[in-house]
């Protein structure tokens, strides 16, 4: 069957998906990420201090206007901000690929989007892995507008934030890849509907370095 002609995948993980990290600092950065306080110049409390803290905790109605509600920055606080902005989501899978490809490389991608976080917060500028397909190993596409077979498939790995864009695993394997390595590679191309949004979504759900 004749592979149509590259198209550019620069995706992953959306933040709000991601595990919450276990340490504080990233943490806050983790949640400063999905629900900003700072505005788009960064102007507001220091991510991650008691002022940002609170003032995180009011908007999301965790706490009352007189401070009632878990200690901040507890367990039971941090659980009930994740609970308040990582929304439910529902999947359709539009393709699904499973391939053999070969790592060609690691390279820093600039986002050209034009709002306001653009292209610094917006969280789609970062570094970004490529991958040529050598072969289909299984193809199917139960929905209408899932991706046609691919030449190439690109993925943005982490931002520049340092915000992984894909799973822990994944991108521990993409670091130990080196151009030229052949990978087993599957990946799901999904529409997402995720707190009243719906956008298209490229994952990996599996990558192996295939020894020579």
């Amino acid at each position: 069957m004749k592979i149509l002609a590259t198209i550019l995948l620069i995706t992953g993980l959306t933040i709000a998906q991601e595990a919450a990290p276990k340490d504080w600092s990233s943490w806050a950065k983790w949640a400063e990420q999905i629900y900003p306080i700072t505005d788009d110049q960064g102007h507001g409390p220091d991510v991650g201090s008691d002022e940002w803290a609170n003032a995180l905790a009011k908007r999301l109605g965790i706490i009352d206007a007189a401070s009632h509600g878990p200690d901040l920055k507890s367990d039971e606080w941090r659980v009930a901000v994740e609970k308040k902005i990582k929304p439910q989501e529902q999947r359709e899978l539009l393709s699904a690929h499973e391939t053999t490809a070969r790592f060609t490389g690691l390279k820093e991608h600039t986002c050209m989007g034009r709002t306001s976080l653009c292209p610094y917060r917006c969280g789609e500028s970062g570094k970004l892995a490529t991958f040529d397909i050598i072969e289909y190993i299984k193809y199917d596409k139960p929905g209408e507008y899932g991706d046609p077979k691919q030449e190439r498939f690109q993925i943005l790995i982490e931002d520049n934030q340092k915000n992984l864009r894909v799973p822990a695993g994944i991108h521990a394997v993409i670091l130990g890849l080196k151009p030229g390595d052949t990978v087993h590679m599957k990946w799901n191309h999904d529409y997402v509907t995720r707190g009243g949004s719906k956008s298209p979504e490229r994952v990996i759900t599996l990558l192996e370095k295939k020894e020579k």
